[in-house]
């Protein structure tokens, strides 16, 4: 039977010596030795050193064991029978005498052990949860008394809010979301790695090293630190989330994204902590620019890996080194793509390297910070160097060795918008989108009827359809007809009861115009303005969505021996009118309370 704790047997004072048990040996009478030391109250000799008492029962041959870890010194030529709670050593014997004869059952005794050492542990463990989280309370908020915290934070949001609002204008997915979910949490590599190399930078770390205060539970209060701020940050964006979800169902690339976000955190600040132990130096330089460096090529690996992905190249040598950015497995492991149509078969390996390279970081640097480091230089072994050295390359060779790389699977589709061909074609085309009496636009007639003046959603929309037919002035117009077939949630009618729609002569510049029925483009044609009515719904984004509509104009003119036929498959673009608006005013919020942070703090200590 073995019985195993952390922690001093019974309590004693600050004025009174901590009993605690020794090492001692059973003896070979099958009896038992106990023994204490007295903690030393200076800074000299004083240690951790793991006690150990073994009771024997002679009648039944079974040697129980506990240990305990005690703060003391031990003394040269220190025995455990000159323990001075003993007494004399008559007395020493008398007491192991009576003890042996006295028949205590090992277990008796090992209950005894046990039910004091869980008591007193259980009393540590909240001590330090209490210690860490009183750090943990006052690194954060030395880190918001920082100069220019406040308002360095109302301006990343600043900028995040005015992405989110002119994003709008487009796909808010593509647009926003690659900035606020993928760009924004690996930009916390450099900043944690400055974080954590700041106090070697303005020697707070001196104190930290003669300070009453572990080292461990300030590295671990200065980890909670970072993960609040990557906490915070993520919060900050629920405002923006809660005004595209009000108007638009949430899209799979959306969920993916909020997934792949909070990963990007973790990672970015395990391996910016990692950087910033690793440089030991007077200035944060060092680490900040290693970590900006490893952003910009983990950032530059996720579009590399899409491309040769997309080209087929995704399982080979050089696709494999892009696995080495944690954004790259993270994607991989969820399931989603950017824009490539494919994604790994098999993700189980692909989530074992995130671990690793997570885990490992987090495990290096913390060993690296507690065990091989001093005040201001490493005070590692050989052996140990080369073992942080082979540490960090297994964080780099390990994830490509080990991560899927099987891309042959589709990849699901990122949002519910209809797949529109030639979608941002211009030009060429015979059909445009104008307000009620509107001229014809510059940049007309492409597969997008109104690529410059999106409709609104949700609504009835008047605009003029202009159809530019391939028949020249000189030539009377004799029959004419239009089918509209909207698709996606498009509604689309056509006014006008008039069988014969009026007519504009437009000049185009030179091999410009319509393509007539010999193949010559027209010089000076017929624009035919037919009045209709838009009203699209269920939209797939608050602004970028394109409605396909495909238009069948069916017309004949003098001269003609039967009716010729123009079809095209167009577009409609529409978009939420008040998301811009919604978008600006959400994202603005926290910013502002920044800034007003920022500003009390100025006049607080100016």
């Amino acid at each position: 039977m073995c019985f195993t704790s952390s922690a001093r047997l019974w309590p004693s004072d600050e004025k009174k010596p901590l009993v605690g048990l020794a090492a001692s040996s059973p003896t070979a009478a099958g009896g038992f030795c106990c023994c204490c030391a007295t903690a030393a109250d200076d800074d000299g000799g004083m240690v951790e050193s793991c006690a150990a008492v073994r009771v024997a029962d002679a009648s039944k041959s079974v040697t129980a064991t506990a240990s305990v870890r005690v703060r003391m010194r031990i003394t040269p030529g220190w025995h455990p029978l000159h323990c001075p709670c003993l007494g004399t050593a008559k007395r020493r014997r008398t007491r192991s005498r009576e003890a042996i004869t006295n028949g205590r059952r090992s277990s008796d005794i090992a209950r005894f052990i046990c039910r004091s050492s869980s008591l007193h542990y259980s009393r540590r463990v909240h001590q330090d949860d209490v210690v860490i989280l009183t750090l943990y309370a006052e690194e954060l908020r030395a880190t918001m008394r920082g100069h220019f915290a406040w308002l360095g934070a109302g301006v990343v949001l600043l900028a995040l809010g005015g992405v989110a609002a002119a994003a709008t204008q487009d796909t808010w997915v593509d647009g926003y979301g690659i900035i606020a979910y993928f760009l924004v949490p690996l930009a916390f590599v450099p900043l944690a790695a400055g974080v954590i190399a700041a106090p070697r930078a303005n020697r707070f770390v001196e104190s930290l090293f003669t300070a009453p205060v572990e080292r461990r539970d300030w590295f671990i209060a200065k980890m909670l630190v970072l993960l609040t701020l990557g906490v915070a940050y993520y919060i900050a964006l629920l405002p923006i989330l809660g005004v595209y979800l009000a108007h638009v169902p949430m899209p799979l690339l959306l969920r993916k994204l909020l997934m792949w976000a909070p990963g990007l955190l973790v990672a970015s600040i395990a391996i910016g902590t990692l950087i910033g132990v690793l440089f030991i130096g007077r200035s944060i330089a060092a680490p900040t620019a290693t970590g900006m460096g490893i952003l910009l090529a983990y950032a530059a690996l996720v579009p590399l890996q899409e491309l040769m992905v997309a080209r087929g190249n995704g399982a080979t040598r050089i696709g494999g080194l892009t696995l080495l950015s944690p954004a790259v497995l993270l994607k991989n492991a969820l399931g989603f793509t950017l824009v490539t149509g494919m994604i790994p078969a098999t993700r189980t390996a692909t989530w074992v390297a995130v671990a690793f390279v997570i885990g490992g970081a987090l495990a290096i640097a913390t060993w690296t910070f507690l065990h091989l480091q001093g005040v201001e230089t490493w005070e590692a072994r050989r052996g140990q160097r080369w073992t942080v050295t082979a540490a960090v390359a297994a964080l780099c060779i390990v994830p490509v060795g080990i991560a899927d790389r099987n891309y042959d699977v589709a990849a699901p589709r990122p949002n519910t918008a209809p797949a529109i061909p030639g979608l941002f074609a211009r030009g060429n085309g015979n059909f445009g989108l104008t307000d009620p009496g509107g001229a014809l636009s510059f940049r007309c007639c492409g597969t997008m009827l109104n690529r410059d003046a999106p409709i609104a959603t949700d609504a009835d929309t008047k605009q003029d359809l202009l159809i530019l037919l391939p028949v020249e002035t000189n030539r009377k117009l004799t029959q004419f007809s239009l089918k509209l077939d909207p698709q996606g949630g498009l509604t689309a009618t056509a006014g006008g009861g008039a069988a014969m729609p009026p007519l504009e002569e437009h000049t185009y510049d030179s091999d410009v115009g319509p393509v007539a029925a010999d193949g010559h483009h027209v010089k000076t044609g017929w624009i035919a303005r037919v009045p209709v009515s838009l009203h699209p719904t269920r939209p797939s984004d608050i602004g970028g969505n394109r409605y396909p509509m495909t238009i069948a104009v069916t017309y004949a003119a003098e001269g003609d021996a039967m009716p010729h036929v123009l079809t095209s498959r167009t577009a409609v673009n529409a978009q939420v009118t008040t998301g811009m608006y919604e978008m600006a005013g959400a994202g603005s919020l926290l910013p502002i309370w920044c800034f007003a942070a920022a500003w009390r703090r100025w006049r607080r200590t100016r």
